[in-house]
């Protein structure tokens, strides 16, 4: 990669054109970026010619063969879902998380696992308050996992909190990221010089990815708050083509043709929402409100979802195989979008792909 004042790159290629992600994995590798709310900025030019802000910005160009040898050790077969070892429907069995949490409880039910168990000394979250924009937060015990959860439809830098909480001395942490994020991981785990050894990543020892479609822009809130006449939101769902707010005197519904002016535009350009690079991937079933879908991505995924289903925290049965098309088809569409979109030049072409991984995509099968 051309090393010409990458951080200047980073400002113009990224935060300037728009395509920042707010994954806020840079936040804290430079002194002069800073998040504020939901925003990423440089608040001070920076003279160096070389950095990791911008080898671990989702949005620069990205080698997505090598991230998959890197990650997985081998080559997707699978140009949709990328690599996976097995789909499943999954729920949590503790009626606590179950409450707490969206659908089947699956991501609180991995996280409070990882921290109660001391595989991890904390969770990277985001946890939302006053009907406003969720923030970053470092669960450290069962009780912050469980007030973190719950879906928020926006973009919280959580990563920064990582950072933080990496510089304060934590090892063995568990993330819980969009695409986007769990991407910027991937990426600096891969960085190869020996002096990296100590970057926030490396000190990542499980992945949790959402699925992840778009994200809405922090207006939002403020025209929630409109359509919920300001009382206060207990949760927030998207089952179809609407958007549920549960109040306090009830659900309010938002038709989802009125959420689309809040869409990020960097997310129509997202090639990943189903976290492809995570250990394992959890996203809602779309027609089982108890249920989560489950994709084991790595081994270490794997063994630690075993070992969950062991300890009686989690059940798993078959993915209907009548569903797997319907999700397919979802994945499919959107990778077609983008790559007609960065064919025709619209926004910055971040993605490198071979042309049999593109040729893959563009006829909607398997195999390279």
């Amino acid at each position: 990669m051309e090393q010409s004042k990458m951080p200047s790159r980073l400002r113009k290629e990224v935060m300037e054109s728009g395509d920042c992600t707010r994954c806020g994995l840079c936040v804290g590798l430079c002194p002069y970026i800073k998040t504020q709310h939901e925003h990423i900025a440089f608040i001070h030019d920076c003279s160096r010619v070389d950095g990791n802000c911008y080898r671990v910005c989702p949005r620069t160009q990205t080698n997505w063969v090598d991230l998959d040898r890197q990650v997985f050790g081998t080559e997707r077969t699978d140009h949709g879902l990328g690599n996976y070892l097995e789909i499943l429907y999954a729920r949590s069995l503790n009626k606590e998380i179950t409450r707490a949490g969206q659908y089947g409880g699956v991501v609180s039910t991995l996280a409070a696992y990882m921290v109660e168990s001391g595989q991890s000394q904390g969770a990277v979250l985001t946890r939302g308050e006053d009907n406003g924009p969720p923030t970053p937060y470092l669960a450290r015990n069962r009780e912050e996992v469980l007030a973190c959860a719950g879906s928020n439809y926006s973009a919280s830098p959580s990563l920064s909190i990582l950072n933080e909480g990496v510089f304060g001395g934590l090892e063995d942490l568990t993330t819980v990221g969009r695409p986007c994020q769990i991407l910027a991981l991937r990426k600096m785990q891969g960085l190869t010089d020996p002096s990296q050894h100590n970057l926030s990543a490396r000190k990542v020892n499980f992945m949790i990815g959402l699925f992840c479609f778009w994200t809405l822009e922090t207006e939002f809130y403020s025209f929630l708050q409109t359509k919920t006449e300001g009382e206060r939101i207990l949760r927030l769902d998207i089952p179809q083509n609407y958007l549920v707010a549960t109040t306090e005197k009830g659900d309010v519904q938002v038709p989802i043709d009125e959420l689309r002016a809040f869409v990020r535009p960097t997310c129509l350009r997202c090639f990943d929402p189903t976290a492809e690079f995570a250990d394992v991937s959890v996203g809602s079933t779309e027609n089982d409100p108890e249920w989560n879908t489950l994709v084991i991505r790595s081994f270490k995924g794997q063994e630690i979802v075993n070992r969950v289903c062991t300890t009686g925290l989690l059940e798993t049965k078959p993915y209907p195989e009548e569903r797997l098309p319907l999700l397919l088809s979802a994945v499919y569409k959107k990778k077609k979008r983008v790559l007609e979109e960065l064919n025709q030049g619209k926004g910055y072409a971040y993605l490198n792909l071979n042309s049999d991984y593109a040729k893959g995509i563009e006829e909607g099968g398997t195999g390279l």
